[in-house]
């Protein structure tokens, strides 16, 4: 083992790394519920606000908290806005104003106030459930009642119930769609069901929407006279049958105020739209794919949409077939979960890991990753919900780092104490809105007064190499350098105690030797104060392998520029090959290497939009893959 130190006694400029993301963890051990939220050791959680906390503007929070979507301040992902929905009758939304503190990275909700539903203007509201946040920073919520009844039918001809409402967040009002009503209205012209979602393309262009009905369990299609105006437009059921694979978009009328009563009515007369049976939320992936779930059987379908028609529909995970169970860490020792059913609200975070949030029984916290097919499953297992509870929202911040969800229903008779990142004592005995994230972005544990530049991890010619850049160091004690095999159980495998002066900047190097080939190795530095407090860089990941390999694949997704961090056992020539979903070159490119891991770059600012592979084939035709997303 060898460790090299320079010093630096200059000004250290600070480099842009890629940290490990909220997606990076290893499966919490499948069973049933417990008293307290169980994620990955490697995660924490903070609560924000519980049912009947009290509003700033008024009011207190109320019950059953379903979707939980935050709206970025100009794209900020430490300051915005987050719209909760309760699913109760009458129906209430609370919108809070987030902030996150870079001083004790905690989150604090500096203000909060309840959504006007005028009755006047727009009846009565019932059970939001599911819900989005649309392109244009407004909200959608759901109704999934369909009682009759016209509480204001001096203003208009609609029935109150079983509508989506846009509401503006900034001001906490409906906002007035066509002018039907006064002041406010609903999404009339999407017709009349037991809603339970929305998602809208990232253009405006089209709006897909489901229904939460185990026999009339019908996915709609939207496209708005004006993109982003959902007042008027057409409006499509899909047809298929049970063989899947192709399907067809049947026009309805939505006109009339009769018309958009009957929609239900008319996907069922021939030819008649499909029953997927309880459609909980639907999806737009980062492939272009719309995804979405089927409650009732426990499936999550996805296809494409080519205009009047879809292809490539298929269940992409859940029971294809009866009682499937996945293994939720490949070869590890947790074994397999049963899937089961209520598969409910699903969200894509920044890598195409799509999440998945279980209503039904074991009531999980699922992640499937974006290579995932039922041949070759990819499902991992983040959370284990609180007795009684389902788990409910879910939205992420623009940069993917905070998750943030609801806890529906647990249990009133729990009573085991947990303990959140603020240090706050907390038992889940009521509907809960939490913030999620890994421990170095969310907490005071993740604030160090000594700075970590920069990190990496590198196949050497004798093992890995580990490399750190620091600056702001006081009180310095050691470093050690910890190893694990798994991401999560680290052992040191170095430590170094020489005096270092303070406010001062170092490079170290560490080479870890005589590794045996073919295995996955996670390097950290733990650095310790004299008065004995510690704190850890973020996680790098190292392969050790004889061949020829791609180490990782940054940042993801990617804009404009690819960086590639690769393997070569000699010097020597590779072609670099970009292919799109459907197997089209879309980039070839010689490149020259040299021996050891190197970085290579590749522009892909004129791709579009979607998942990619990235191929690299060296000059004896060994060829080594990895996918990527384009953003």
């Amino acid at each position: 083992m060898k460790l090299f130190t320079t010093f630096i006694f200059c000004c250290f400029i600070t480099n842009t790394i890629q940290a490990q993301t909220i997606g990076t963890f290893s499966s919490v051990t499948p069973s049933a519920q417990s008293q307290v939220l169980v994620i990955p050791t490697t995660h924490t959680f903070q609560r924000l606000i519980k049912s009947g906390d009290g509003l700033s503007l008024g009011g207190t929070l109320g019950n059953d908290l379903d979707f939980t979507g935050y709206i970025s301040n100009g794209g900020s992902s430490t300051s915005g806005k987050l719209s909760i929905s309760s699913e109760s009758t009458p129906a209430q939304v609370a919108i809070l104003d987030l902030s996150f503190s870079t001083i004790n990275s905690l989150w604090s909700v500096t203000a909060g106030g309840k959504v006007t539903f005028n009755p006047t203007d727009i009846g009565d509201v019932a059970r939001f459930c599911s819900g989005t946040v649309t392109p244009n920073n407004t909200i959608i919520v759901s109704e999934e009642n369909l009682a009759s009844g016209n509480s204001n039918s001096g203003v208009d001809s609609y029935e109150d119930r079983g509508w989506l409402i846009e509401i503006d967040p900034v001001t906490r009002t409906v906002i007035n769609q066509a002018g039907d009503n006064p002041n406010a209205d609903k999404l009339w012209a999407l017709g009349r069901d037991e809603r339970e979602n929305a998602v809208i393309k990232s253009d405006n262009t089209i709006l897909y929407t489901g229904t939460d009905n185990s026999t009339n369990g019908f996915l709609y299609k939207f496209i708005p006279t004006v993109p982003g105006d959902f007042s008027s437009g057409a409006l499509y059921v899909l047809r298929t049958t049970a063989s899947f694979g192709t399907g067809t978009w049947k026009l309805l009328n939505n006109t009339t105020v009769a018309e958009r009563h009957s929609i239900r009515t008319q996907a069922n007369a021939a030819p008649a739209a499909y029953n997927f049976n309880g459609i909980e939320d639907v999806e737009i992936g980062p492939d272009g794919k719309v995804y979405f779930t089927a409650k009732g059987l426990g499936r999550i379908y996805r296809f494409t949409d080519n205009g009047a028609t879809v292809s490539n529909l298929e269940v992409f995970a859940g029971n294809d077939v009866a009682g499937v169970s996945y293994d939720v860490d490949g070869a590890g020792p947790l074994g397999t979960e049963s899937w089961g059913i209520g598969n409910d609200n699903l969200a894509f975070d920044g890598e195409g890991n799509l999440w998945i949030l279980q209503d039904g029984s074991r009531n999980h916290i699922w992640v499937i990753s974006p290579t995932h097919t039922q041949a070759l499953p990819q499902v991992r297992l983040f959370g284990k919900t609180p007795s009684g509870s389902e788990p409910t929202g879910i939205s992420f911040t623009p940069d993917n780092r905070y998750m943030f969800i609801s806890l529906q229903h647990p249990s009133g008779s729990n009573s085991s104490p947990t303990t959140d990142a603020a240090g706050i004592s907390v038992i889940f005995n009521t509907h809960t809105t939490l913030v999620i994230a890994r421990k170095e972005f969310l907490g005071p544990q993740s604030v160090l007064p000594i700075i970590f530049n920069s990190i990496d991890a590198k196949q050497s010619a004798n093992g890995a190499t580990v490399n750190w850049h620091i600056t702001n160091i006081n009180n310095h004690s050691y470093f050690e350098v910890e190893r694990s095999v798994n991401g999560t159980d680290f052992i040191s495998v170095h430590k170094k105690t020489d005096i270092l002066a303070d406010n001062t900047a170092y490079t170290f190097s560490f080479e870890d030797s005589n590794l045996p080939e073919g295995n996955i190795f996670y390097y950290r530095i733990k650095q310790c104060d004299i008065n004995g407090s510690c704190r850890f860089s973020e996680t790098k990941t190292v392969r050790i392998s004889n061949k020829n390999q791609i180490a990782q694949i940054f940042p993801q997704p990617a804009k404009e520029n690819l960086n590639v961090q690769y393997y070569s056992s000699a010097r020597g020539y590779a072609t670099i090959l970009l292919t799109d979903a459907n197997g089209k070159t879309v980039f070839q490119e010689k490149r020259s290497l040299i021996k050891g891991t190197q970085t290579l770059t590749v522009n892909i600012k004129n791709l579009s939009n979607g998942m990619y592979t990235l191929s690299i084939i060296d000059n004896t035709d060994e060829k080594t893959s990895q996918m990527f997303v384009k953003n």
